[in-house]
């Protein structure tokens, strides 16, 4: 058994119980006792209706207009002549209202805060950033549905299977979740169960698999649509089922439609679905390994992007040189990093003003017409920006005595910042170098 408390009662309270228990009835009434925090207001301060600085949870769930709000934390004052203040206060921090959050943000919000005994100040950004989190979760299983909703999802565990190392990589990244989250669980670390569930959610299966998952659906032949269906599925619905302590609501509901396809429905309510467990058998550092070289790929094209100023409505070719090995990479880039095509040649096309980037030992290049005047104005108006900041710069760090009196620390970031804005600057001369010959 677990006794929760805060650790103001601490340490008379939880002693008597034991020795009253033990005394009485002869047993030792908890093993486990878990501290939590205060929740506090934005400021720190303890929260206290008769301070009208109080936080209704039901005004975060269902949401509330200023006029009622303003009404709640003025009435029951300890001092009412602090009502006008309290009232200022107020229409300061929630100009109007406070937006209805959801039970399953609120909770999921509480849970990010549950590290063992620290008193946390309530962060309403957060608390929007979890809301968000629900959206996201219920727009992918949306998409999902879209996609494998009276589609082949091998249901029919006699058809064959075709996994790709994208698969293999999400499905060994659920386990590593699975094991990580019954980890914090069982040490009472909620918050570390809550940010690495959303990081999985939202990093690893949304921005990344998803993707991955709309290339191979549209690409590949019936048995690898087949497993793609699957393996969507069924990594969501055990998703839906790590979710669930922590957010009850929305995952029963999107459960109830996503379990059937999965072939994991076996009762009536998510409540009643086992707890998932990992299984490390699941896990292939091969597939680990090859999406860790296809990240770095969409990040040097993206830098190459970056570096030559391509909007994000533009598309553009890219050709490799000298990496067959990534040849089954390639037609993962059009849709991660907007690419009319991704092309495997024997040598770059000659493109005096065109960048290269290297990965994996593979040459990279973006070919895109260039508005030489355009591009050159926007690099001068650039390296006037960066030598402004560097003028700055090497004005504080020559100035008589600041290297010797300033803390080391903040000398040490300032050469660091110097020696980046250098290395920029470099580049954007280089650029202007290239366009003017």
């Amino acid at each position: 058994n677990v006794l929760v408390t805060g650790y103001e009662i601490i340490f008379f309270w939880v002693a008597r119980m034991i020795m009253m228990t033990t005394h009485i009835v002869g047993k030792v009434p908890f093993r486990d006792v878990y501290i939590h925090g205060i929740v506090r207001d934005h400021e720190g301060k303890k929260m206290s209706k008769s301070e009208g600085n109080v936080i209704d949870p039901v005004d975060l769930i269902d949401g509330i207009g200023l006029d009622e709000l303003l009404v709640k934390r003025t009435t029951g004052l300890r001092k009412p002549e602090t009502a006008p203040a309290v009232r200022k206060a107020t229409e300061k921090l929630f100009p109007e209202g406070i937006p209805a959050m959801g039970a399953d943000a609120l909770r999921f919000t509480m849970a990010s805060y549950a590290s063992l005994g620290r008193s946390v100040n309530f962060d309403f950004k957060r608390a929007e950033g979890y809301r968000n989190f629900c959206n996201k979760l219920w727009n992918a299983t949306n998409f999902v549905l879209m996609n494998t909703e009276g589609q082949d999802c091998g249901q029919d565990e006699t058809l064959p299977l075709a996994y790709t190392f994208a698969d293999q990589w999400i499905i060994g990244k659920l386990q590593q979740t699975e094991a990580a989250v019954a980890e914090a669980f069982e040490t009472y670390r909620f918050d570390l169960a809550a940010q690495t569930l959303y990081e999985f959610v939202w990093n690893e299966y949304c921005d990344w698999y998803i993707e991955l998952a709309k290339v191979q659906i549209q690409t590949g032949c019936p048995t690898t649509q087949r497993t793609t269906r699957r393996t969507l599925v069924r990594v969501l619905e055990a998703i839906l089922r790590l979710l669930h302590p922590i957010m009850p609501f929305i995952t029963e509901e999107l459960w109830q439609t996503v379990a059937p396809l999965a072939n994991a429905k076996t009762g009536d309510s998510i409540m009643l679905a086992a707890y998932p467990v990992a299984d490390q058998d699941k896990i292939v550092p091969a597939a680990f390994d090859k999406m860790g070289s296809l990240k770095e790929l969409v990040e040097e094209v993206r830098k190459l992007r970056g570096e030559m100023g391509i909007a994000p409505n533009v598309k553009a070719p890219l050709f490799v040189e000298g990496g067959s090995e990534l040849a089954d990479l390639l037609k993962y880039l059009p849709a991660l990093a907007r690419l009319t095509e991704a092309k495997l040649v024997d040598k770059l096309p000659e493109a005096e003003d065109a960048p290269v980037a290297v990965c994996n030992g593979a040459r990279l290049m973006l070919k895109v017409e260039i508005d030489k005047v355009a591009e050159t104005a926007r690099l001068t108006k650039e390296a006037e920006k960066l030598q402004k900041a560097l003028d700055k710069l090497n004005a504080k760090l020559t100035k008589p005595g600041y290297t010797d009196k300033a803390p080391a620390h903040l000398v040490e970031k300032d050469k660091a910042d110097l020696a980046e804005l250098t290395d920029k600057m470099g580049k954007v001369e280089g650029q202007l170098a290239k366009l003017k010959n």
